[in-house]
């Protein structure tokens, strides 16, 4: 009688605590990929311009392909330092979709300029649509960021 009262409770416990690994597990995923896309952009010198803002959501989608395949990623840059705002600077991911929100600083597309620019910042935010098994609620919206100075 005991054990039929507990199992639900302990039912729960189990399905909470798998959901917040996969919860963590897609944050890590989403903070990895916009720091691996603003180290990407930053590390580019006057010499290469900058990588551009194909090059920079090409190198995002393949971190995320583990995660998911269903990435949005912008070729135009917010035209503000964050934060960002849902809905007017970029649109919110479904569930199991990357959404990728990029600010370049003065360059209006991660290229740099012909004069060398010290101190640029570059901004990369993704944001992750996920599905938990409703125990919280339905799909929850999980980013990961990653600030870098530019030196181009």
């Amino acid at each position: 009688m005991e054990f039929a009262i507990a199992l639900p409770i302990l039912i729960l416990l189990v399905a909470g605590l798998l959901e917040l690994s996969r919860g963590y597990a897609a944050a890590i995923a989403t903070s990895d990929a916009a720091r691996s896309g603003a180290r990407y952009a930053a590390g580019k010198t006057a010499f290469t311009d900058g990588p551009g803002m194909l090059s920079l959501c090409k190198l995002v989608t393949a971190d995320l392909a583990s995660l998911t395949s269903n990435v949005s990623c912008p070729l135009a840059p917010v035209g503000h330092a964050p934060p960002f705002t849902a809905g007017a600077d970029f649109t919110s991911p479904t569930g199991g979709q990357a959404v990728v929100a990029v600010y370049c600083g003065i360059s209006a597309d991660c290229m740099g300029t012909a004069n060398t620019l010290r101190e640029s910042e570059i901004d990369v935010y993704v944001y992750y649509g996920f599905n938990d098994l409703n125990l919280f609620g339905g799909s929850i919206t999980i980013s990961g960021s990653s600030k870098a100075m530019t030196a181009w």
